[in-house]
């Protein structure tokens, strides 16, 4: 298993297949040996559950606070039919994602650190678990844009960096190819917000030089704000629309 920098191969039960960074490694070491995926022992010892497309466990670890999120498909066709599995072919879902979390990092693009990630192969499938850092003070966009009460200044400054985000992304040479507003998480910050990617193994990681035309993820992102306005009933303000956009069309430089 091909592995980026600062990560490493370690082996479980049943031919699972995992990698660690030296922080994470006792952890890994512990709850693979002990016979549990690495979902299944967070879920245990977690500090806190968020809510993902399914129970998200928090840990805090002397070295730091880790998510653990366990593998679900998406899609109205594949969920219901496949649920957690995967066809065994080409690099499994949390490698990918940690190439890409390492490519975007090194190019200055903000996403959390993957921390370990383990595979668990079963016939044609397998299912697949993933720890990143935790991010504090931080929710996804759709729950700033359509849950809270924020004002139109505080609305305003999110969109203009999410804005920024999508350009520097462009700009990096990088496309995700999946980008929705779930997968867009903003910090809070004493500079004001701070957005991250996430959900990163569909990236098209470009050779470093070139960039993207960020035209097409900001329409994904577009789709996805559209969406959840119908489900919530809440309209973004024209303004809105045009800083977000404005922003993302403005090169990696803005």
């Amino acid at each position: 298993m091909r592995l980026p920098p600062k990560l490493y191969a370690v082996r479980g039960k049943a031919g699972t297949q995992a990698f660690t960074t030296p922080e994470a490694e006792a952890w890994v070491q512990r709850s693979l040996g002990g016979g549990e995926r690495l979902h299944e022992a967070a879920s245990r010892q977690a500090d806190a559950l968020l809510q993902g497309r399914g129970p998200v466990p928090v840990l805090t670890m002397p070295q730091g606070q880790w998510v653990v999120r366990h593998y679900h498909r998406g899609g109205i066709v594949a969920a219901p039919l496949l649920g957690d599995r995967y066809f065994r072919v080409g690099l499994p879902r949390p490698v990918r994602e940690a190439h890409a979390s390492h490519e975007l990092r090194q190019r200055g693009v903000p996403t959390p650190r993957v921390m370990a990630g383990a595979v668990y192969p079963k016939g044609i499938f397998y299912r697949a678990d993933l720890v990143t850092e935790f991010v504090a003070d931080a929710a996804d966009l759709t729950h700033l844009l359509f849950e809270e009460e924020r004002s139109g200044p505080e609305r305003t400054d999110v969109l203009e960096e999410v804005g920024r985000l999508l350009a520097r992304t462009a700009a990096a040479g990088v496309e995700h190819l999946d980008l929705n507003a779930k997968n867009v998480l903003v910090a809070q910050r004493s500079s004001g917000a701070l957005p991250l990617l996430l959900d990163l193994d569909r990236c098209r990681v470009l050779p470093s030089g070139i960039r993207v035309d960020p035209r097409a993820m900001l329409k994904k992102l577009h789709r996805s704000l559209h969406k959840y306005e119908k489900e919530s009933g809440r309209l973004l303000e024209t303004d809105e629309w045009s800083v977000l956009s404005r922003f993302a069309n403005a090169g990696g430089d803005c």
